[in-house]
């Protein structure tokens, strides 16, 4: 986690709202690693889904997470399923990360 990316987020948008992103990214979180397997395992287009979780990472923050999806979507078969998972071994500690980071922005 790059708390000086989020930081500059709480710069540009505020607090409340920094912290109301990092809710929204946790609680989609689920449902985004759940489309991209389905879409790794069926080498459906990846595109959506792994820009969506790349690009909301980045602007939290969260590097590695987003470079893992990129690589979900740039990479095929096995390259794709190594990045897959690891995204899925990121997401649970970057949600940890974010999680503490909101209490902070919201003053808990």
């Amino acid at each position: 986690m790059d708390r000086s990316q989020l930081a500059e987020l709480v710069g540009q948008v505020g607090a409340e709202t920094a912290a109301g992103m990092v809710e929204r990214f946790v609680a989609m979180m689920g449902g985004r690693l759940g489309a991209l397997r389905q879409a790794v395992a069926g080498d459906d287009d990846r595109r959506d889904v792994s820009l969506s979780l790349a690009c909301s990472a980045t602007m939290l923050g969260a590097h590695a997470l987003a470079d893992a999806a990129t690589r979900c979507r740039t990479e095929d078969g096995a390259g794709a399923e190594r990045a897959l998972a690891e995204v899925e071994a990121l997401a649970g500690p970057t949600c940890h990360a974010l999680r503490g980071a909101r209490a902070a922005l919201s003053g808990r």
